[in-house]
């Protein structure tokens, strides 16, 4: 059984929101940002379709906004606390050899109640046909992943790294539900560092011609490895991208922006989404009639604020 994936917005909505946005943040000083976010994600969440129902976003910008603020705060004790550790303590070479370093693994427990905070918030306000998602995982779980993948990532001189970031994904989404389906990230680390370090490195070798392989197979990375699970029953995703399709997507994206001088960012915003939703296919046994509630409601939208800065929904994996 397939399921068709579409994205049914266009360019003149996503406009006119993005300049609203745009003319609100300006005149509020940033105050109306979490609301002008809000606003953006419950358009394309109601704009984008599997089969005939969209996806729903019911996070609100007033929950947002709290949840920036209490970002702020965190962020500013942080910043503080780092601020009087470097300043006061005795100028012990081991301590203040980088302040960059040392700032950089203290921060991992944050992060981590960051991801954790924005995958709780995240998926308890997402549903579709009324079904909430929910994420499951466990906060100290994640503090101790985080902060072991930060110190290998500088004990290999940053080799690790595609392990942490695989983990990590593989963790939020082991750790996600919809309703009573499970879902899996069944991608290796291994196969990520080779992608991206042999991606990169034959971009440079080409100057730039391998660059859209290299973005095709981190499409087909993220989305194939994702798996849907109920009673026995998988669904997975299928790409049909392709290296000449993903050409097509960032150049004119490109040109877009540069020729309307940042105007056009609606335009390549909708046409990323209609790439990645026209060249992505649901297959497989599970029937979505019998899909059932029962994930929990969830308002904190602090972690939320934080992983804003990195923009990581479902459909917008910083791919493109």
């Amino acid at each position: 059984m397939n399921h068709n994936i579409s994205f049914r917005g266009d360019s003149a909505a996503v406009f006119k929101i993005w300049i609203t946005n745009m003319i609100l943040i300006i005149c509020t000083l940033g105050i109306y940002y979490p609301w002008a976010r809000a606003n953006m994600r419950k358009y394309l969440y109601s704009s984008t379709y599997v089969g005939d129902y969209s996806f729903e976003f019911h996070g609100t910008g007033k929950q947002m906004f709290f949840g920036l603020l209490k970002f702020l705060l965190i962020i500013a004790v942080f910043t503080v606390i780092m601020g009087i550790i470097f300043n006061f303590l005795p100028k012990i070479n081991w301590i203040t050899v980088s302040f960059d370093l040392w700032g950089y693994l203290f921060y991992m427990p944050i992060l981590a109640l960051f991801i954790h905070g924005s995958c709780r918030f995240r998926m308890s306000r997402t549903s579709y046909r009324r079904i909430r998602f929910g994420y499951r995982g466990d906060k100290k779980a994640l503090i101790y992943m985080l902060c072991k993948g930060a110190l290998l990532t500088l004990l290999t001189l940053g080799v690790y790294y595609s392990w942490l970031v695989n983990n990590i994904r593989k963790y939020t989404y082991g750790n996600t539900r919809f309703g009573n389906v499970e879902m899996e990230f069944s991608g290796r680390g291994l196969s990520y560092f080779a992608r991206a370090i042999g991606g990169l490195f034959l971009s440079v070798l080409t100057l730039g011609v391998y660059y859209f392989w290299y973005k095709k197979r981190l499409f087909e990375f993220f989305y194939e490895n994702l798996s849907f699970k109920k009673d026995g029953n998988i669904m997975k995703i299928k790409s049909h991208a392709t290296a000449g399709k993903v050409f097509k997507l960032v150049v004119v994206n490109w040109l877009i922006i540069l020729f309307t001088l940042g105007l056009g960012y609606p335009i390549a915003k909708v046409r990323s989404m209609r790439f990645i939703t026209d060249n992505l296919e649901l297959y497989g046994d599970m029937d979505l009639d019998q899909i059932i509630q029962t994930e929990e409601d969830y308002m904190n939208a602090t972690g939320d604020a934080g992983a804003d800065m990195g923009d990581a929904d479902f459909f917008d994996m910083d791919i493109f």
